[in-house]
C-alpha cells in the first residue's frame, strides 16, 4: 500500500467551500478519491483504494469541514495501490492541478496502523494508452504498454450501408496485416460498431457482417500462422463520439482491430 499525503491551503482572502475539488466524477465529496498516481514506467494508472464495500474510498474525508477559512488548509491522505518494486517515482494527478511529476515513493515512518491494517477490496489497476489519430488514412490508435488497439473508419472501410469492403480498405488491413505478424499476438478480435441511426435489427446485423469482412481479409494478408480470430458486432453499443453531430457519428462508425503487442 501506498499513502500519498496532501494538503489542501486556501490562499485566497475569502473563505472557500471545499467539497468536490478533488472527488472524482460521481464520486464521494469532501474527499481526494479522484486523485490517481500514474507509472510513467510501466503505463499503469493507480486508483484509490476502496473498502472491502467498493464503493468506500480508503482515504480522509473532511465531510463536515468543507468551508475553509482564508489561510487555513486541510491535510488530507489517500491510499493506493503499491507500484511494482522498481518503480520509485510516479506522476500524481487530480481533477484541479496541473500533474505532479516525479513524486519520488519512500519508506513511511510512523505509519499509522489504522490506516495500513484496515481491509481493503480489490485494486483498480488500469491501463494508459496513447491515442493518435490518422485523418489521412481514417485510422486512430489506442495502445497501451501491453496490447495495440487499431480504429478503423467504416466510412473508409465501406460504402453506405455495405458490409463490402471498397478498393481502399485494401491498403489499410495490409499495414495492420504487418502489424500483426510481426506482433506476439495469437488472437486478433475485430469488433464492429455503427453510429445510432436506424434501430438494433439493422445496427447488429450490419456491424456483425463488417467485422467477419475485416476478418476475412486479415486472414488472407496475415502470413504468420497460429494465428485465431475473433469477430463480434456491437451495433450502436459503446459509442466513443456524441451520436447528437455528424463528427460524433462518424467517430462511432468504426471496426476495431486488437490483438497483443
Amino acid at each position: 500500500m501506498v499513502v500519498l499525503s496532501i494538503a489542501i491551503k486556501n490562499e485566497g482572502f475569502e473563505d472557500a467551500y471545499v467539497i468536490f475539488s478533488l472527488s472524482n466524477v460521481n464520486g464521494q465529496q469532501s474527499t481526494p478519491d479522484g486523485v490517481s498516481l500514474v507509472d510513467t514506467v510501466n503505463q499503469k494508472r493507480y486508483m484509490p483504494l476502496k473498502l472491502t464495500d467498493g464503493k468506500t474510498c480508503h482515504c480522509y474525508s473532511w465531510n463536515g469541514k468543507e468551508l475553509l477559512a482564508s489561510g487555513d488548509s486541510i491535510n488530507a491522505w489517500v491510499a493506493f495501490p503499491s507500484p511494482p518494486p522498481e518503480v520509485d517515482k510516479v506522476a500524481v494527478t487530480t481533477p484541479v492541478t496541473p500533474d505532479f511529476l516525479d513524486i519520488p515513493i519512500i519508506e513511511a515512518t510512523g505509519t499509522k496502523e489504522e490506516i495500513a491494517q484496515t481491509p481493503v477490496g480489490e485494486p483498480q489497476i488500469l491501463d494508459l494508452r496513447a491515442f493518435q489519430d490518422d485523418i489521412e488514412s481514417g485510422t486512430s490508435r489506442a495502445d497501451s504498454s501491453e496490447e495495440n488497439q487499431v480504429i478503423l473508419s467504416s466510412d473508409v472501410l465501406f460504402e453506405l450501408n455495405e458490409s463490402d469492403l471498397t478498393p481502399e480498405a485494401e491498403e489499410i488491413l495490409k499495414g495492420v496485416a504487418e502489424e500483426i505478424d510481426t506482433s506476439s499476438a495469437t488472437t486478433v478480435h475485430i469488433d464492429g460498431y455503427t453510429d445510432n441511426t436506424g434501430d438494433d435489427s439493422i445496427n447488429i446485423p450490419l456491424s456483425e457482417a463488417r467485422a467477419e469482412s475485416v476478418r476475412q481479409a486479415l486472414e488472407e494478408l496475415v502470413t504468420r500462422d497460429g494465428i485465431q480470430f475473433e469477430t463480434a458486432g456491437h451495433g450502436s453499443n459503446d459509442p466513443v463520439g456524441n451520436n447528437d453531430t455528424e463528427e460524433g457519428r462518424r467517430k462511432n462508425r468504426r471496426v476495431t482491430v486488437t490483438f497483443a503487442k
